[in-house]
């Protein structure tokens, strides 16, 4: 499991720091505290972050407005953090599309539900560019699944899930070493999921081949999980297995 990696671009380091501990004690990784565009732009292209928090009014000769076309143009979903709430500055900040707006001073929450949102927001996006459905409460950024996990969302990369199992209209994740429930079916994770990574081998399972260790008529293991393996199923496996 991999934490929500957040960029901060603020030039106060008071409010900077503040962010940066809500961040971490809320189990987010901060990537780094920018101060200036040009220096933004470079951590960008060196270290992708999944969200940026952006201070509007930023030094140098180019503002957080003008920064977050370069955001958006590496696909990356923002949230503008201001103590202006002017109409002028209000207006501006509209023709970026942002995918939240934080008002100084905030709070704890305000800054996780406006993260939450973002990802939210970006995930309905991207999908919705892509001809795909809507996401529900579970969404998909790069090669990552975001997931509702104790009043949290959940970063898990494709190669951390073993694999997910069909329990009524919840699924569970399984990772190494934690389980995660979602109110979704097995079809609609599936859905989720690159084909090439993951298969159906059961009816209620669906596993990460990269995981898959052994293979018998009745059962495969995954990671330390022994798992029922359909006859079809496990024909396209021993064929693959095969062709490896």
């Amino acid at each position: 499991m991999d934490k929500i990696k957040v960029l901060i671009v603020e030039d106060e380091l008071i409010i900077a720091s503040d962010l940066a501990e809500i961040l971490e004690t809320n189990g987010c990784k901060v990537s780094g505290i920018i101060m200036d565009y040009v220096e933004a732009v470079r951590q960008l292209d060196t270290d992708r972050p999944d969200i940026v928090l952006l201070d509007i009014n930023i030094k140098g000769d180019q503002d957080g407005i003008q920064l977050a076309t370069e955001v958006r143009s590496r696909k990356l979903p923002f949230v503008y953090i201001s103590s202006h709430t002017d109409r002028a500055t209000i207006e501006r900040a509209k023709q970026s599309h942002p995918y939240g707006f934080l008002v100084k001073p905030f709070e704890e929450d305000d800054v996780m539900v406006a993260i939450e949102i973002a990802l939210g927001n970006f995930a309905r996006e991207q999908n919705t560019a892509s001809g795909n459905s809507t996401p529900s409460e579970e969404f998909v950024i790069g090669n990552s699944l975001f997931v509702r996990h104790k009043n949290s969302t959940i970063k898990l990369r494709y190669g951390d899930i073993h694999f997910v199992q069909a329990d009524s209209n919840y699924c569970i994740i399984h990772t190494h070493d934690q389980r995660y429930t979602l109110r979704s079916t097995l079809k609609e994770i599936e859905g989720k999921l690159t084909e090439k990574q993951f298969y159906r081998s059961h009816k209620s399972y669906l596993i990460n081949l990269d995981h898959l260790t052994s293979i018998n008529a009745e059962e495969i293991q995954v990671g330390n999980q022994r798992l029922p393996v359909g006859r079809e199923q496990h024909e396209w496996l021993m064929l693959r297995i095969n062709k490896a």
